[in-house]
């Protein structure tokens, strides 16, 4: 059987690839609860979805390319929100949303030649996926 990873993954913001990347955090989607819990409940909490979802960030471990992290962090500073791609063997995950963090990662034994960064983005709203393969 063969296995698909997310180690090949690519991302776009705004339109302009970021480049390669692996995703370590995949958005968590989350329903939002309304408390309906009466004298009827038994003595237990009752509750029903709201219909209000909440979508969680995506954190990504990018490879970097010379002037990455001075352009990324002048996107956080200016509070810039675009379109977000990241796309793997299997599915492409498309939304609006940011930058909130990037940091660049100390150096690693296991791939010496590599300056990576740690990054963290937030969706403001949806996000949809589609199968890629």
């Amino acid at each position: 059987m063969a296995y698909d990873t997310d180690y090949a993954s690519t991302l776009t913001f705004a339109g302009t690839s970021v480049g390669d990347c692996i995703v370590i955090d995949f958005p968590e989607l989350v329903t939002e609860m309304i408390d309906t819990t009466n004298h009827a409940s038994g003595g237990y909490a009752e509750q029903i979805p709201s219909g209000l979802i909440r979508v969680g960030d995506i954190s990504l471990m990018v490879l970097m390319e010379t002037g990455m992290l001075a352009a990324i962090q002048a996107l956080i500073v200016a509070k810039t929100s675009g379109a977000i791609v990241v796309a793997n063997e299997i599915n492409t995950m498309t939304g609006t949303g940011y930058y909130k963090s990037i940091k660049q990662e100390s150096a690693d034994a296991q791939s010496p030649n590599a300056v990576r960064a740690s990054v963290v983005m937030s969706f403001t709203g949806s996000i949809s996926t589609t199968t890629t393969a």
